[in-house]
């Protein structure tokens, strides 16, 4: 009697969560646009929490390198234990401390080094910009000197660009220079907004770093509870809980080394950029450079995606010039694809060209930029974990020589696509 009565319970669980699922997914089909406006709120209050903890996830190898540089100089080893946690305590702080003094230190000189370039950069590029438009007339028309039927054309086409640019100063530009200007302080609020959100990111970040075993251990403990250990499991099987554990190290070893490892490698890339410009007295130098190094964190399409505009910027100046540039962004990109760029990200994403390739143009479709960032390890994991399954599959089947071959090919793909 127990046991029907166990099943009929079961039973109608499972018939009120599919009648509630139901109700669910058409209430959010006829209700999206309120629930998409509820959720931007929301997501807009917690943004100061995921400018933490992205601060935190960022910080904390550094942070945890600080806590075994002081562990080893106060040598808390050799310490009673009671001291050894008071001053585990103490240097978890400082650790905390010098990560973020480090993170803010710079951020403040990046952007005193480069934003009043940029905007002096920027100021130039506009003011000059007639004289641009001429100098490439005169280029043009030398280019084509011996036909005056083309000389004509050009000289009529320059003279539609300059006419253009003066009617729209006058009729576009100063007429409404009121709506530019609250333009603009929609533009300084939104700034002063993420500022804002910044700085309680910042004060998030302490929080989240300080409690960042607290929480792990934590996490792992819900796990263990939603997942209780089986009994009678195979030799080749794992428990579900160890399974997810495992699997989340996999994804953080994606990720974070990822991301840290393409930040890095953009900073360099942006620096060697810069040494190049200003050796060679190219124009809007610290621009370039900062255009190169940001837009190279983005896989596979960053390095195109940052020297076309660039590129274009120096051409107006000097064409020669512009010629050194292309060459020499080549050259630059061939050693970060090859050399540098393998050596700091090292086989971090086991993923070849095509799937590179791939991850980027869908996650980019869905998410943006950020999706064109993250895509290539979160795309990986995902990757991982089918391979796995694949695998599982063909042991179960006790085709062990597909399996092997499977798993060969995979280790080759996984070379190819190291540093990716």
């Amino acid at each position: 009697m127990e046991e029907n009565w166990k099943d009929y319970y079961h039973k109608g669980l499972a018939v009120f969560f599919t009648v509630a699922m139901c109700i669910l997914f058409f209430f959010l089909l006829f209700r999206f646009d309120r629930i998409q406006a509820h959720v931007r709120t929301i997501m807009r209050i917690l943004r100061p929490f995921a400018f933490g903890a992205v601060i935190a996830y960022l910080l904390s190898p550094v942070c945890n390198w600080f806590e075994r540089r002081m562990a080893e100089l106060f040598e808390l080893e050799k310490k009673p234990e009671a001291t050894a946690q008071k001053l585990k305590r103490l240097l978890s702080g400082v650790s905390i401390f010098f990560s973020l003094f480090l993170f803010c230190f710079v951020i403040y000189v990046l952007v005193s080094m480069v934003v009043s370039q940029v905007f002096s950069s920027i100021q130039m590029l506009v003011t000059a910009m007639p004289g641009y438009i001429l100098t490439t007339t005169e280029w043009m028309e030398k280019l084509v000197k011996e036909d005056a039927f083309l000389i004509n054309y050009v000289e009529q086409y320059s003279e539609q660009i300059l006419n253009g640019v003066q009617d729209f100063a006058k009729t576009q530009l100063l007429p409404n220079i009121n709506n530019i200007i609250s333009g603009g302080s929609i533009s300084v609020l939104t700034l002063l907004m993420t500022a804002k959100d910044l700085v309680i990111g910042l004060i998030v970040a302490v929080y989240f770093m300080n409690s960042r075993k607290i929480f792990a251990r934590q996490a792992k403990q819900v796990v263990y509870a939603l997942f209780p250990p089986k009994e009678h499991l195979k030799e080749d099987q794992m428990q579900t809980a160890d399974w997810i554990l495992k699997e989340a190290d996999i994804i953080n070893d994606y990720l974070g080394g990822f991301i840290k490892g393409k930040l890095l490698d953009s900073l360099i890339i942006g620096l060697i950029c810069m040494i190049f410009t200003s050796i060679v007295d190219m124009p809007y130098a610290v621009l370039v450079s900062v255009i190169i190094g940001v837009t190279n964190i983005i896989p596979f399409f960053g390095p195109f995606i940052g020297a076309i505009p660039t590129a274009v910027l120096i051409l107006m100046v000097d064409p020669v010039k512009c010629i050194y540039f292309i060459i020499f962004i080549l050259i630059l990109q061939q050693f970060d694809g090859n050399i540098l760029g393998p050596k700091i990200l090292g086989n971090t994403t086991h993923l070849s060209s095509f799937w590179v390739l791939f991850a980027i143009l869908l996650f980019g479709g869905v998410f943006g930029i950020v999706g064109m960032v993250i895509g290539v390890p979160v795309f990986a994991f995902f990757y991982q974990l089918a391979r796995e399954w694949v695998l599982n599959r063909l042991k179960k089947q006790n085709i062990k020589k597909e399996a092997a071959a499977v798993a060969a090919e995979e280790s080759i793909s996984f070379q190819k696509g190291a540093g990716r």
